[in-house]
């Protein structure tokens, strides 16, 4: 009896002092990176900003956090593969949690970006995104190419954390119009680089929960 007791009092601790994530759209984006290509699949809350579930594969290699950048933290995931049939079903087990480093928080301290439109039809608008750091005197300048289509909701932060590396943990970087980024080039030096496109997206119930 003793035993039961304490097993639900662990249970009863453990949902909680927990904390719950809900997440209810996912994008998957393919990447090219020189001459390798990779995917990061990004769920995110549409009512809950700044909070993001990546799961990114390269070749055989399977990597999942929960990155809350409202509280700067990464939750690490393990990622379970059980196959069935021929077909593979996913699963997510708590590991660890990582603080942001001060250099994760401050680095981008003294960028500015805009968004520039290009081209725009019924279906699709074509965006200029420039960032540049020190307007006075620019000492980094990105330049990307954005084809976005049109949505009834804002999933720029998704492809932000799927595609813009370095700049996927800012909370304050955003479009804040409605859309869905498809496809995507870097100019750098008058050349069209690292392209990424959108090769998947759903409304989805995803679920996890993280010990406090």
């Amino acid at each position: 009896m003793k035993n039961i007791v304490l097993l639900l009092l662990i249970f009863y601790s453990s949902v909680v002092f927990s904390q719950r994530f809900t997440f209810d759209f996912v994008t998957k984006y393919e990447i090219k990176y020189k001459d390798s290509f990779f995917t990061e699949t990004i769920y995110s809350n549409t009512k809950v900003a700044n909070v993001f579930f990546s799961i990114y594969k390269r070749g055989n290699t399977i990597s999942a956090l929960l990155i809350d950048i409202n509280k700067e933290k990464y939750h690490v995931f393990k990622v379970i593969e059980k196959k069935e049939n021929g077909q593979s079903y996913f699963s997510y087990k708590y590991k660890k949690t990582i603080e942001f480093t001060e250099n994760d928080v401050n680095q981008f301290k003294g960028m500015h970006y805009k968004f520039e439109e290009i081209e725009k039809d019924s279906i699709f608008t074509k965006v200029l995104l420039t960032i540049v750091y020190n307007l006075k005197n620019p000492i980094e300048k990105s330049i990307y190419e954005l084809k976005i289509k049109e949505s009834d909701q804002n999933n720029f932060p998704n492809f932000r954390v799927a595609v813009l590396h370095p700049y996927e943990n800012l909370k304050n970087f955003d479009r804040f119009k409605n859309g869905l980024v498809v496809e995507s080039v870097q100019i750098r030096d008058g050349e069209r680089v690292y392209p990424s496109k959108l090769v998947h997206s759903e409304q989805v119930e995803l679920k996890l929960i993280v010990p406090n």
